[in-house]
């Protein structure tokens, strides 16, 4: 024992490091009372560890030690066994140093880097602060900028409220002078038609004074001079009543003379005899038609008729003459006085009523004024009387000529004429024969195409078309108009809902021998 504690103190002093000489004190704590003396012993000689445990176990090689006792070889045998967990402890404690100077390395690398960061971040914030001071100083800038902006805005608005006030008001001048100028321009137009009137009345005087002389010259018979005298203009405040009484006597028998007659611009007038120029029964309308205008505004109402039949005669000549003169101001003026004298509609002959009605559509083209007339013609066509005037002054070409301005506040009026004519009487088949013409058919085929045209209209039409479909010859007329290729579409395309239309399509394609659809 001696000598195993002598070779103990001959080992050089062994550094501790760390937590070693903590761990070996308690290893060896562990041990037997045994040990636990020779450790006693060890720490009172202050035994260390050698700084380098492979060269201490290479000493304990090459140098044995010999033990006298069995409890020598057993110390020694425990103290080899601490002296290899020893060292496996050294070893580990090698491995911790090595990962702590790593760990430590790469503390410093970042603190390093967290010393840069700090510097960037120090910069950045500096950056930013002048940044930050720079857009003050920009959004100062740009709020004077909008500032002045809206200061230049406000004068330039101010500038254009006044500007737009001046034009307002020189449209406003403008308008008024426009309409001004409009009814200038108006008035212009009447009195250079009545100028026109004025001039022709003239003429036909200065005609009429030397045709007196003339006669006066040659010595003609005084019955030829009572017959070729033309009408006397009769005013209210100086024509006796027998001459009042006369007049309508004068025009009935100027009507029905051979000047309105068919063959009437073949006679050749007594007035111009001896090479004086004959002038045409055309021009002779256009000279009286302003005469009868300022007769009619004077006359009495039993020269209504009389005075209505030779103006609906004029107008019709006028109408069907290939000659066309500048009578526009004329005609309106006419149908203005005839609307004027309203008791001519609610006079109690219907004859005067129909003239009048006709005469107004004729020459007007307000839409009130000619649904008006429409009303009252369409009850005059309620009696058989009524049909039979309509028959006799052609009103249907009228009524035809209403039809193609396309009014649609119009058609309704005017086809409801058109049916009561068609009502069962003795001139039904007299008004199915003035219907079956080109004119008809054309201006029937005109309202079916029209995209507006409404359910009331249509078959009121359709009822026209299928009592005209039971006539053979008009099927040409169809055909030529091609009114049933329209009415086969109308029934392709028709609603079924709309039975009493679809009956009469199908009525009119059966009477003409086409294809129903249906």
């Amino acid at each position: 024992m001696e000598e195993l504690l002598h070779a103990i103190s001959q080992q050089p002093a062994w550094p501790v490091c760390d937590e070693s000489a903590p761990s070996s004190e308690g290893e060896l704590g562990d041990q037997p009372e045994t040990v636990d003396r020779t450790n006693i012993l060890c720490t009172e000689t202050d035994v260390t560890l050698p700084s380098n445990i492979s060269c201490t176990s290479i000493s304990f090689e090459t140098e044995p030690v010999r033990f006298s006792s069995g409890e020598g070889w057993s110390v020694y045998h425990e103290m080899m066994q601490i002296y290899e967990k020893l060292q496996a402890r050294a070893a580990m404690l090698c491995e911790r140093e090595h990962e702590l100077q790593q760990r430590e390395k790469l503390f410093l690398k970042h603190q390093c880097t967290m010393n840069r960061l700090l510097t960037v971040e120090e910069h950045v914030l500096n950056r930013i602060n002048a940044m930050q001071q720079e857009h003050q100083q920009e959004m100062e800038n740009l709020r004077a900028a909008l500032r002045e902006k809206t200061k230049e805005n406000k004068r330039l608005k101010s500038s254009f409220d006044s500007i737009k006030e001046l034009n307002d008001t020189m449209r406003k001048q403008l308008n008024e002078v426009s309409e001004q100028n409009t009814r200038l321009e108006s008035k212009s137009r009447k009195v250079q038609a009545r100028l026109e009137n004025l001039q022709k009345k003239h003429e036909y005087s200065a005609v009429h004074r030397g045709r007196e002389s003339l006669l006066k010259s040659h010595d003609l018979k005084p019955a030829n001079q009572d017959k070729l005298r033309p009408p006397i203009k009769v005013s209210s405040s100086s024509s006796s009543c027998t001459a009042l009484k006369l007049l309508p006597y004068m025009i009935e028998w100027l009507l029905d003379g051979p000047a309105f007659s068919s063959e009437g611009e073949k006679i050749q007038d007594e007035f111009y005899l001896y090479g004086a120029p004959c002038p045409s029964l055309h021009e002779r309308c256009a000279k009286v038609l302003p005469v009868l205008l300022e007769q009619f505004q004077q006359a009495e109402a039993f020269l209504h008729l009389p005075l209505l039949r030779i103006i609906y005669c004029t107008l019709t000549h006028l109408e069907h003459s290939t000659q066309h003169l500048p009578l526009t101001s004329t005609l309106r003026r006419l149908g203005e006085e005839v609307n004027r004298k309203s008791p001519l509609f609610r006079s109690s002959c219907s004859h005067t009523r129909l003239l009048s009605s006709i005469i107004i559509l004729k020459t007007l083209t307000q839409a009130d004024i000619l649904a008006q007339a429409l009303d009252v013609l369409h009850c005059i066509v309620g009696e058989d009387e009524g049909r039979g005037l309509f028959l006799k002054y052609k009103a249907l070409t009228t009524i035809l000529s209403v039809l193609r301005t396309g009014s649609l506040g119009l058609l309704a009026p005017s086809l409801d004429v058109l049916l009561q004519m068609s009502a069962e009487s003795r001139h039904l088949p007299a008004f199915l024969d003035a219907c079956s013409i080109d004119q008809f058919f054309h201006c029937a085929a005109v309202l079916l195409r029209n995209p507006r045209l409404n359910l009331a209209i249509s078959e009121k039409l359709s009822v026209l078309l299928q009592k005209l479909s039971c006539i053979r010859k008009n099927r040409r007329l169809f055909e030529s108009s091609s009114l049933h290729l329209l009415l086969q579409e109308t029934q392709r395309c028709a609603d079924p809902s709309r039975a009493f239309l679809n009956i009469n399509i199908s009525s009119i394609l059966f009477n003409l021998g086409v294809a129903s659809n249906s």
